[in-house]
């Protein structure tokens, strides 16, 4: 039995950066606007298979981030902390010969896309987040202890063996219980998942489930925020408004005062919600219409 990646209309591309391989998708475009997607925590470029073919004429290249997917683990002693991409993210879109690039990103990758933004500046034409921007809990850990915790991790996980299911459905089953629906779930295990003579192996390096280092406090985050100087689209799922104790009230109160560019708009769905066969077509229609403005 063998895994196989099924998506319309694209094609396997890469990027070498610094010692590591990036394996992404691409949908080509007609135009001249390339949109680089950045998916969520253990999600893979798959994530942006269903959206991706309703996006023309925009170029969606979709990156499988380091130590998921096809992409390159880090080495050894390396971490992944939500800014460790950007140096080679940086040098990707120089490699496409790129002045302007639209970011897209997903709830982890919302928080890398913003980085990105502020580091590219003016060669970010425009910047999507969908159901993600930066986290505001961070604020309520003790700094010494999220370093204590972040190093227990990092030598935990870097000793973790290879995992194997015993099937496909397995591995959806397991993705279940973190707040997939089957159908998502069922989306990413091409990529996610390498068969052997010992089942399916996961590809995901496991230091991916350790905590950061560190996290950015509010000062910092509106700091990062008031950096960002293209139009903003934030897409969030849920079509009833957050009470004031949600802590995402408090995240996108604090995003809109920042950056004065910022959009926010409410989907019905889950936190997944571009994965969606039955909102991919509307998101991608919403996208189109908001790049088609600003690009």
């Amino acid at each position: 039995m063998s895994l196989s990646i099924g998506s319309i209309g694209h094609r396997e591309v890469s990027f070498k950066t610094q010692g590591l391989t990036y394996a992404a998708m691409e949908w080509p475009g007609d135009g001249e606007t390339t949109v680089l997607a950045l998916h969520g925590w253990l999600d893979n470029a798959l994530s942006f298979s269903r959206i991706a073919p309703f996006m023309a004429p925009y170029r969606v290249i979709s990156i499988d981030l380091s130590g998921h997917g096809l992409s390159s683990w880090r080495s050894a002693d390396a971490t992944y902390n939500l800014w460790d991409d950007l140096p080679h993210l940086v040098e990707i879109v120089d490699q496409l010969n790129l002045n302007k690039v639209v970011l897209m990103g997903h709830s982890r990758g919302a928080a890398i896309a913003i980085l990105l933004a502020g580091v590219l500046a003016e060669r970010a034409q425009a910047l999507i987040m969908i159901d993600g921007l930066l986290a505001n809990f961070v604020d309520e850990r003790n700094a010494a202890q999220q370093l204590k915790n972040f190093v227990r991790d990092h030598r935990k996980y870097t000793k973790r063996p290879d995992r194997y299911f015993k099937s496909e459905e397995a591995f959806i089953a397991r993705r279940c219980t973190y707040g997939f629906d089957e159908n998502s779930a069922k989306l990413l295990a091409p990529r996610a998942l390498e068969l052997s003579s010992l089942g399916f192996r996961l590809r995901s390096d496991p230091r991916l489930y350790g905590i950061s280092a560190n996290g950015f406090r509010q000062k910092q985050r509106s700091d990062l925020y008031r950096e960002i100087v293209s139009p903003a689209l934030a897409v969030f799922a849920g079509a009833d408004e957050l009470s004031p104790t949600d802590y995402r009230r408090t995240m996108l109160d604090e995003a809109k005062i920042a950056m004065h560019t910022l959009q926010i708009e409410r989907y019905p769905g889950t936190h997944h919600l571009h994965m969606d066969d039955s909102l991919a077509p509307m998101l991608a229609s919403r996208c189109r219409d908001f790049l088609d403005q600003c690009t």
